[in-house]
């Protein structure tokens, strides 16, 4: 079987069609058109007991992904899901004694399975690229300047990368009224946080000239 047919045919087609929708989703990142780093729930939140989801941070936090982006963590499963997949059709699909829908079903939910675990290995080392640093307060963000890496900012969409006590870049949600002058480069100010959606309300900035 051909590649062009393991990614046309199920079960490959599956994890196929979420790749080609993660590989969109990443190239509007890359654009600055969507907020990588908090699209989907918040990973990192404790649980307050008795929720719907209520063993997703235990599960997440054996698995070490509880302090990853949701978009990393989804990214990562379904590589690995779309890796295994078409590699069990390409060596087991002839050797399964099911019927074609049935072995594929069967290799979907065995790929998908194995995919966490590796997805979770292979992510783990990713985690201090996102933790906050300790100092990284409402209080110590407020006032400070930084960098748009968005397109745009509007009042409901923009990130920006802040620097705090020299430290690692600290990357945040920002908002602004609109109209505004900032792109993607842009130096903003940090002036409020808006408690509603949790954004960082900023506005255009200019540092002052070097003496």
């Amino acid at each position: 079987m051909s590649f062009l047919d393991l990614l046309s045919h199920y079960p490959g087609f599956v994890p196929s069609a979420l790749i080609g929708a993660l590989l969109v989703f990443w190239l509007l990142a890359i654009l600055g058109l969507v907020d990588f780093e908090h699209f989907g729930p918040d990973l990192d939140l404790p649980d307050d007991g008795g929720g719907e989801h209520a063993e997703a941070p235990g599960t997440l936090m054996a698995l070490g992904l509880d302090k990853l982006p949701f978009s990393i963590v989804v990214s990562g499963i379904v590589f690995f899901w779309w890796l295994l997949t078409l590699l069990g059709v390409a060596l087991l699909g002839p050797w399964i004694p099911l019927p074609g829908w049935l072995g594929g079903t069967a290799l979907l939910i065995g790929a998908l399975v194995l995919a966490v675990p590796l997805a979770a290995k292979a992510l783990r080392p990713l985690k201090p690229l996102f933790v906050v640093h300790p100092s990284a307060n409402r209080e110590t963000i407020i006032g400070r300047s930084c960098k748009i890496l968005t397109l745009k900012v509007d009042e409901n969409f923009g990130q920006a990368e802040v620097v705090i006590d020299a430290g690692a870049p600290l990357n945040v949600r920002v908002c602004a009224d609109v109209p505004n002058t900032l792109v993607r480069g842009s130096t903003a100010l940090i002036i409020e946080i808006d408690e509603r959606s949790g954004r960082y309300r900023v506005e255009a900035w200019e540092p002052p000239p070097m003496p």
